[in-house]
């Protein structure tokens, strides 16, 4: 039987570690970064170190996150060979004692929209390493007891075509990402007809095609908004316009 505790921080993508139950014996290995992007030049890579003084064997999964950072969020499982998606070499390792090894990720066709994925390192036995059979695995874990840690390490995928835009609902009070990047909010600027902008410290994220309200911010008429975000593509804190649709 397996025990699962979950380990996450606030945020809904933020990387976690999970420490599992297994019926096999795994020492301390990490990861790094634990959130990585894959940029307009298609590729990025995550180290896996080891911490521990035995070779360790490690399987690498790759799920994608649908409707990120909403009530809807989920994790569907991937292909790591499908250029359609994220190409993930080596998909399994053999870490030796206080070694690194490298993990490439590679999207050979960028999307059309930002894309969020996370990698998942878990550490397994000799016997699975060598055998993707799930009856040598459940042979393999009978054997012996410890802990196995599983990192699972947040991508984000760029898009073809760099578009930042949000635009307001008064029918709905949400705002909407209709561009193709997502939107790391940092401040909300509320601009009299004059220009002055009063700004207020916000952090939320819009990823593309998300709807979520900004709290603390009455959208009034008469006045017109503005948002600075952070462009993590460019590396620079940017601003654009917030129209009402």
């Amino acid at each position: 039987m397996r025990t699962w505790i979950n380990l996450k921080t606030v945020s809904y993508l933020s990387a976690l570690g999970t420490l599992l139950i297994f019926n096999t014996s795994q020492a301390a290995m990490y990861v790094y970064p634990m959130e990585t992007a894959i940029g307009e030049n298609g590729a990025s890579q995550i180290r896996v170190i080891s911490q521990d003084n035995d070779v360790q064997f490690v399987k690498i999964n790759l799920k994608q996150i649908i409707n990120p950072a909403t009530k809807q969020e989920h994790e569907v499982d991937a292909d790591m060979s499908d250029a359609n998606q994220i190409i993930v070499t080596p998909q399994k390792l053999a870490l030796a004692a206080g070694g690194e090894r490298l993990v490439r990720l590679v999207s050979m066709n960028l999307p059309a929209k930002e894309t969020t994925w996370r990698v998942y390192f878990e550490g397994i036995n000799e016997s699975t390493f060598n055998s993707d059979s799930m009856k040598n695995k459940q042979a393999g874990n009978s054997a012996e007891v410890g802990v196995n840690i599983i990192w699972g390490a947040l991508v984000h995928v760029a898009p073809q075509k760099v578009v930042a835009s949000l635009k307001y609902s008064p029918s709905t009070g949400r705002v909407t990402n209709d561009g193709t990047i997502r939107i790391p909010v940092k401040e909300v600027g509320v601009c009299h007809s004059a220009g002055e902008c009063k700004w207020e410290k916000k952090a939320l994220t819009f990823y593309p095609d998300s709807e979520l309200p900004i709290p603390g911010v009455n959208f009034s008429r008469g006045y017109t908004y503005k948002i600075k975000y952070f462009n993590w593509i460019k590396n620079t804190t940017e601003e654009i316009d917030l129209p009402a649709s």
